[in-house]
């Protein structure tokens, strides 16, 4: 396991540990040059925000991860966002989570299970003939 996995891997446990939901670890390395990993997670307000946040600050720490290069948050709690360098953590509430939808444009990266750690690569369908494509384009 590398090290940028596994500083992903504790911030995703972590957040399921303070009961966020739908906990989500993309492996974006492949598409972006800024980060390696996003970690999402659904919250349910402001205040639990800032538990998951606290407890993923003091779990990273304790692995040697540092503190968050940069940090940013909605003013009226809908979403926060902390780099740390190779993870980048989005903490989102419902309409958040819907709002941006990072699962759905980050739909095509492989994720990583949160508890096995294992490494799930997704298969989307063949388009040898070019369906797909037309599709999209009448839509």
């Amino acid at each position: 396991m590398t090290q940028e996995q596994d500083l992903a891997l504790t911030c995703g446990r972590i957040a399921l540990d303070r009961q966020a939901r739908d906990v989500k670890l993309l492996f974006v390395g492949d598409r972006l040059a800024i980060t390696e990993y996003f970690v999402l997670a659904t919250v349910n307000n402001q205040r639990h925000a800032r538990a998951v946040r606290d407890a993923i600050r003091l779990g990273v720490k304790e692995i040697g991860g540092g503190v968050p290069r940069a940090a940013s948050e909605d003013p009226e709690g809908r979403w926060s966002l902390y780099d740390y360098g190779w993870v980048v953590l989005h903490l989102l509430d419902d309409e958040g989570r819907n709002y941006f939808d990072l699962d759905g444009i980050w739909f095509d990266v492989p994720s990583i299970d949160v508890e096995t750690g294992e490494l799930i690569v997704k298969h989307l369908p063949s388009d040898d003939d070019g369906e797909i494509d037309a599709q999209l384009r009448a839509s």
